[in-house]
């Protein structure tokens, strides 16, 4: 499943990042918690080199708390302080903001002739469709920058002021993560990659894969079906019948059966599920 998936806005994307770093008190590197590794670009440590910054996992709501847990002990032990969110649903935003502010008072603190006074500011790092805009609007407690449940959406910078006396610079997708086949199938799962560049019967049927591992019975319920054996192509036609995707005189209609099980996945239908552990690329 390669394609040429890298945005040409997003070439000069290290340029805005290192033109604003020093403004910044902190960074939130936001990743979704449901694909850690894969939504994390391994240039950021060299882009970032010692600035402070929050490990924030977004999207809680949709991952396994479990391996949330497992997640934020294994950035703990490379030195980063990591936190659980669900920006959409607002949990864990008070605990973002304050540990950010405690971060900035602290660097201020050590630094002779610095402007105290100054608000204290957050840059908003992330590939695109992890929540950045939906983070920056939790904390501004109004809808402050644009959202779509797309990538790409966010094409400029933007600096908003919050209520909280935090000040956050949203940024346009400025990283992006390796392009091996299989990040590149992760971020596909759930929706960072548009739809229009992928074969989407191909992505459903190694989702169900997945899913026939990590959450056979999860699967079960969801379509009234019995998953037995690792014969994806054969649950999707059976998830097909249920759903009536059947094409007049044309058998099964594979692309509307495939957008329905990819968006299940990506709405949380099956519960929640995390697709990566640590241990298997941290």
């Amino acid at each position: 499943m390669t394609v040429n998936w890298f945005p040409k806005h997003m070439r000069s994307s290290e340029a805005v990042l290192l033109k604003n770093l020093k403004s910044a008190d902190v960074i939130f590197e936001v990743l979704d918690a449901r694909i850690p590794h894969s939504s994390r670009d391994p240039r950021i440590d060299s882009v970032i080199h010692q600035k402070p910054r929050i490990v924030v996992l977004n999207k809680c709501d949709l991952s396994d708390q479990v391996c949330d847990l497992k997640w934020i002990e294994c950035f703990k032990e490379k030195g980063f302080r990591a936190l659980r969110l669900s920006a959409s649903e607002g949990t864990g935003i008070k605990r973002l903001v304050s540990t950010a502010q405690g971060i900035a008072a602290a660097g201020r603190s050590g630094l002779q002739g610095g402007n105290l006074k100054r608000a204290a500011m957050a840059m908003v790092v992330g590939i695109p469709n992890v929540g950045k805009s939906t983070i920056i609007n939790a904390i501004a407690g109004k809808k402050k920058t644009r959202i779509a449940n797309k990538p790409g959406i966010t094409r400029f910078k933007q600096r908003v002021t919050t209520p909280t006396g935090l000040e956050l610079l949203d940024t346009p997708g400025i990283l992006w993560p390796r392009e091996d086949e299989e990040t590149f199938e992760n971020l596909a799962m759930v929706g960072a990659v548009k739809d229009e560049v992928l074969d989407l019967e191909t992505l459903s049927l190694s989702l169900l894969k997945r899913l026939i591992q990590l959450a056979p019975e999860k699967l079960a319920n969801r379509y009234g079906i019995t998953v037995s054996g690792e014969n994806s192509f054969e649950i999707l036609n059976e998830i097909a019948m249920k759903r009536g995707c059947i094409q007049k005189n044309q058998g099964i209609d594979q692309m509307r059966v495939s957008r329905i099980v990819l968006g299940d996945f990506r709405k949380g239908k099956f519960g929640r599920i995390t697709l990566e552990m640590p241990e298997e690329g941290s």
